[in-house]
């Protein structure tokens, strides 16, 4: 597989938008999951099929119901390095709390946090962040 995404949102319009920034970005066939719902994309994780090479970028929302993009965090942590090692988390969120932001983001898997909304640009500038090429393949230095 690669390189693929998940993205965790629960307004439908976020989860649209998302998706398809992902695939001006990556192009068409990156492929993508999409969930409403933090339990339902934990429950997926977990059960997920992934080979040794595959990195999988999770595009998170903070501000969900029932489970928020923290306790998805806190929850994601408990899970097995051989789970988790393939993901990395970027949060993307209207939130205003400084505090909170600045404790998640120390967080293993978490690589940084881009402010609402999401544009063509903030995705590509994460994406260069965690050295991620437009086609997939992970940069090397001076790439």
């Amino acid at each position: 597989m690669g390189l693929s995404f998940v993205i965790i949102e629960n307004l439908e319009i976020d989860l649209y938008i998302a998706d398809k920034l992902i695939k001006m970005t990556m192009g068409d066939n990156v492929p993508i999951e999409t969930f409403m719902s933090a339990e339902t994309a934990l429950d997926h994780i977990v059960s997920a099929k992934l080979k040794k090479a595959d990195r999988v970028i999770i595009l998170l929302d903070l501000m969900m119901p029932r489970l928020n993009g923290a306790d998805f965090i806190t929850l994601f942590e408990t899970l097995p390095g051989r789970i988790t090692n393939h993901y990395q988390i970027v949060i993307v969120t209207s939130s205003m709390n400084k505090a909170e932001l600045d404790r998640l983001v120390k967080k293993k898997h978490v690589e940084t946090v881009i402010a609402k909304p999401l544009t063509q640009e903030k995705l590509k500038a994460v994406l260069d962040q965690i050295q991620i090429n437009t086609n997939g393949k992970k940069a090397r230095s001076g790439e």
